[in-house]
């Protein structure tokens, strides 16, 4: 199966209120990118296997208003081909 995170691939703009002050949400790429000083330069099978398991992708939001980082779970859809 086929997976893609519609967030990641620029498919879905998101609309997310601040759980704390009700701004708007700043999305500032994957978790996974934050997991390590060189992460976004090294391949990892673990944690994309693990995502694609659960259909998630976990992304960061931030909100300028009361400097809070919220973790948002995106859904990945499938393209098995069925397009």
């Amino acid at each position: 199966m086929s997976y893609i995170c519609p967030l990641c691939n620029g498919l879905v703009v998101p609309e997310q209120a601040c759980p704390h002050c009700l701004q708007g949400l700043l999305e500032c790429g994957k978790l996974d990118d934050y997991t390590g000083p060189y992460s976004p330069y090294v391949f990892q099978t673990s944690s994309d296997t693990a995502d694609e398991v659960e259909n998630v992708c976990n992304h960061v939001m931030y909100c300028h208003h009361c400097q809070t980082s919220t973790p948002w779970p995106v859904s990945l859809w499938d393209l098995s081909g069925n397009l």
